[in-house]
């Protein structure tokens, strides 16, 4: 019996490590992309599907991947919950008799059909031609919206770098909550008496900061194939107040807590304050050591005490207050000095009346006595003074 036992015992440990197994294989990073949870590239990893990163080995570099597509994802930003893929430029080539350019490389219209994500209003939608119109449509929510920009030129000599405002190129903002997209590219003349300059009409979904208009580009950006565009996302399509009622899916737990800013669809967590960690993985948010990092507001009169979620000030010896910085402060308590000044001359009478008495050997331990206490009362006698 005994031995029956002890081989039930064994093999319920041995379950642990099974378990620990299944969670440490999830791959943490993919080239110099970090993967963090919902994401993940392996099973069990990711929360569902839609947040499914293939991690490509085979490559020179190790590349991650949005989902099953061959986009390629450059950054992912927790904090900010988005991500950063590279997408498609469309392309529409003509020769200098106006004859369309048939190539494989080349497409005058792209889609993408999105879920738990949005594109990014840090995105723009951007045409780049003297003879060019580009429209974007796409729904939000149950509603179709579309919207678009053209760019028309005769020449090249009112073309500044840097400049998108319609000559040359133009662009329009993404509207917001934008999910599933396409968006086309045409022309007006098929570039006719301008193709010696710019013989291409080009139109991408970009992220504004990762865009820079060159007059080159008229001419030579048919060898560009991709640029980067920024996607939002959240946990599905319920506020945070219909999906923290299934407590066995919803992810804000422990010391993370809804991201009450973001206004929707679907939610998003957010460690408590005085935390950090990963919000979407339960226990992981844990306490900032505000005095270690050195981001306190004690003064320099106050002792920083770390406490579970947060850190309070404490005033030296020899002052009083909240010891913050942006509260009372330390301030040098006076009532001390004159409450050891007091103590000081009372030992002084002590110590003459010992004398006088005779009592040397004990008027000489009480002088002993006051040295020591001096001591340990130096800083706040430097100070009044």
């Amino acid at each position: 019996m005994c031995l029956q036992i002890l081989l039930v015992l064994v093999a319920l440990t041995s379950l642990r490590p099974a378990i620990a197994q299944k969670e440490s294989h999830c791959e943490t990073s993919c080239g110099s992309v970090t993967i963090n949870y919902p994401f993940g590239s392996g099973k069990d990893c990711y929360y569902s599907p839609d947040f499914l990163v293939t991690c490509n080995r085979s490559l020179d570099v190790p590349t991650p991947f949005y989902q099953n597509t061959d986009l390629p994802i450059t950054n992912m930003y927790r904090n900010t919950s988005e991500i950063e893929v590279m997408v498609y430029v469309a392309k529409d080539c003509y020769d200098n008799f106006g004859k369309r350019i048939y190539d494989e490389s080349f497409d005058t219209y792209y889609s993408m059909t999105l879920t738990n994500f949005r594109i990014s209003t840090k995105n723009r939608l951007v045409a780049i031609g003297c003879d060019t119109f580009a429209a974007i449509n796409g729904t939000i929510g149950n509603e179709s919206v579309s919207t678009g920009c053209s760019s028309t030129c005769g020449g090249n000599s009112h073309i500044k770098n840097g400049s998108c405002s319609g000559v040359g190129c133009c662009q329009v903002a993404i509207p917001k909550g934008m999910s599933s997209y396409d968006f086309s590219l045409t022309s007006f003349n098929n570039h006719t008496n301008i193709s010696d300059f710019n013989p291409c009409s080009y139109a991408l979904v970009v992220h504004e900061e990762k865009f820079n208009f060159s007059s080159n580009y008229l001419f030579d950006f048919r060898t560009t194939e991709m640029r980067p565009m920024l996607l939002e996302w959240a946990i599905g399509n319920e506020t945070c107040d219909i999906a923290r009622k299934d407590t066995e899916k919803f992810l804000c737990k422990g010391h993370s807590e809804c991201d009450r800013s973001y206004e929707g669809p679907g939610y998003r967590c957010r460690c408590s304050e005085g935390y950090e960690g990963n919000p979407y993985i339960a226990s992981n948010c844990t306490n900032i050591n505000e005095c270690e990092q050195n981001i306190h507001g004690c003064i320099d009169q106050a002792n920083c005490i770390d406490k579970e979620g947060t850190y309070m000030c404490s005033c030296k010896k020899g002052y009083s207050g909240d010891g913050r910085k942006d509260g009372t402060g330390c301030t040098f308590d006076k009532s001390l000095v004159v409450e050891i000044s007091i103590c000081t001359s009372v030992s002084v009478i002590v110590l003459l009346i010992l004398k006088l008495m005779g009592c040397l050997k004990v008027a000489d331990a009480w002088l002993r006595f006051l040295v020591t206490q001096s001591f340990d009362h130096a800083n706040i006698y430097e100070l009044s003074s």
